[in-house]
């Protein structure tokens, strides 16, 4: 392996790694009696944007700063092609916790516990899938 694509192995583990804290974070908060809905949705969001940022950085993918994750989907999907399109969905639903969450003014309803957990498992997908295209990706190779 080269000098560049052992950097942006290491580089996508770093994305991978915050992910996996912001999981941890959401699975903890779950674990509460009570736990703060809104911030539980965003961080289910922020997974599954850093799944998708590692997922680029290991293929020396270049991105923008955003949480747009619908421009960071059809990155991936440059890539990895239409088999991608299963998130699609998952995406979408993440995608409105992004920033608009954050603030009174734009969220005006905090999620219920249904929409909580509909967030939770589209991350843990995103994750799952991102996981396994590198794990066929590393076997193919």
């Amino acid at each position: 392996m080269n000098a560049a694509a052992e950097a942006s192995r290491a580089l996508a583990e770093q994305w991978f790694q915050k992910a996996e804290n912001d999981l941890l974070n959401v699975k903890n908060n779950l674990m509460a009696e009570h736990y703060p809905a809104d911030t539980v949705c965003f961080h289910c969001q922020q997974a599954a944007e850093k799944y998708l940022k590692g997922f680029l950085a290991r293929h020396q993918i270049s991105f923008a700063k955003t949480h747009d994750m619908l421009t960071l989907l059809q990155q991936v999907r440059q890539f990895a092609g239409g088999e991608v399109s299963v998130l699609s969905d998952k995406v979408l639903l993440l995608d409105e916790y992004s920033v608009s969450i954050r603030y009174p003014q734009e969220y005006a309803e905090e999620p219920g516990e249904e929409e909580v957990r509909a967030a939770y498992q589209a991350a843990l997908d995103v994750r799952t899938w991102i996981r396994s295209r590198l794990r066929a990706e590393e076997a193919g190779h």
